[in-house]
């Protein structure tokens, strides 16, 4: 168990090849946050709540394999997938950092590159910038810092 972090490109696809995944550890990853935290690179957002499937009509049956929905559970269904994925791509506006709920949870939250710049931002600001990989006390920092700006290039990351 572990967070696999995949960058996602343009066309809303994960990128392939090595340099555009990272993982952590189920047990380091909230070390990461809490240094992500001391460098103000994160911040505290509520977590969003996904649609209810009553609220579309739908119940976990409509999703089996091998089920033959009627036409208007299919378009239902799709309703409620788009409402899904909204929230899974939530982003606000002028992000002042990575909501720490898309570090914690390996949903597949969308954190936007926009949110990557600000985080960075906030980073290479800090006056204890280099002591990212001493604090954390893992060679993997500087390598997850460079995966940060490779990922702000793109459309931003995802987690599993």
């Amino acid at each position: 168990m572990g967070y696999d972090i995949y960058i996602q490109g343009g066309d809303g696809k994960l990128l392939a090849g090595d340099e555009n995944s990272f993982r952590f550890g189920y047990f380091r990853m909230p070390q990461v946050v809490a240094l992500m935290e001391h460098f103000g690179m994160v911040v505290e957002r509520p977590l969003p709540s996904a649609p209810a499937l009553s609220a579309y009509g739908l119940t976990e049956q409509d999703f089996k394999s091998g089920a033959q929905p009627a036409q208007a559970t299919i378009n239902r269904i799709a309703e409620y997938r788009a409402a899904h994925q909204a929230v899974m791509d939530t982003a606000e506006s002028a992000p002042t950092g990575i909501p720490t709920y898309k570090l914690r949870y390996n949903d597949g939250f969308l954190t936007t590159a926009a949110e990557i710049r600000a985080a960075l931002a906030a980073y290479d600001a800090h006056p204890q910038a280099d002591l990212g990989e001493v604090l954390l006390d893992d060679s993997r920092w500087l390598r997850w810092t460079a995966f940060l700006r490779r990922a702000q290039m793109h459309c931003g990351f995802r987690i599993y």
